[in-house]
């Protein structure tokens, strides 16, 4: 009865810290400074997914990278594209200095998106 009682309690211990290291709290938001990876792009309507890229298209594709919540960098073309951050009621505001455009953001969850003024591009990543 004691052997099986103590296998049952390692059973129930092993299985806690099986799903609590596997689970994401939920209604948390990743931060801006995570790790961000593409998920998917769409312009003028036409999603392309990562996962579908070829290795050369991979190299130019879509990029996004904050280590400060103020400046950032997008690349996009093989292009890197400094950029400023500006944050107003849960929204992500990125200014650049070598166009007019600006990209809006928002988190949800574990995913990022970027949209730019003319609604015709959007950018998603996710948080590793």
């Amino acid at each position: 009865m004691k052997k099986g009682l103590s296998v049952l309690i390692v059973c129930i211990l092993a299985l806690a810290f099986i799903l609590g290291g596997c689970s994401k709290s939920e209604g948390k938001n990743a931060s801006i400074t995570s790790n961000w990876t593409l998920k998917e792009f769409t312009v003028n309507g036409k999603t392309v997914e990562y996962k579908d890229m070829d290795e050369e298209t991979k190299k130019i594709a879509p990029a996004f990278s904050c280590t400060d919540g103020e400046n950032c960098v997008v690349s996009n073309n093989g292009k890197d594209h400094p950029g400023k951050i500006t944050q107003s009621d849960g929204q992500y505001i990125i200014s650049f200095d070598d166009t007019d455009q600006a990209l809006s953001g928002q988190i949800s969850g574990d995913t990022l998106t970027l949209v730019n003024t003319k609604n015709t591009v959007t950018f998603v990543f996710v948080a590793n």
